[in-house]
């Protein structure tokens, strides 16, 4: 899919959502219209949302490792990843390789 207005959005069928960078889970269970989310407090200020997953396996409160899996994708596989400083959305793209 490609990149969206304040994050990106891409198809990964079935596959494990990895944490982006060590963190804490600030949040993990089910946003309306976003389906299962997860979100990463980074540090001062950063935080890593990922949406649109069909399952979640860690807690709120759970220190994640970088890399370590967060959840998995459904059967449709659209993933969307948002990188926020101070709340706001940011374009994650320096950060993605």
């Amino acid at each position: 899919y490609g990149r969206g207005a304040n994050g990106w959005r891409w198809r990964a069928d079935r596959q494990a959502a990895r944490a982006p960078a060590a963190g804490r889970v600030a949040f993990a269970g089910p946003l309306s219209g976003w389906g299962q989310v997860v979100i990463v407090d980074l540090g001062p200020g950063w935080r890593a949302v990922i949406a649109g997953l069909d399952e979640v396996s860690v807690e709120s409160g759970a220190r994640v490792a970088d890399g370590q899996t967060l959840g998995r994708t459904g059967e449709d596989g659209e993933v969307w990843f948002e990188l926020r400083r101070d709340e706001r959305a940011i374009d994650p793209a320096p950060w993605l390789n």
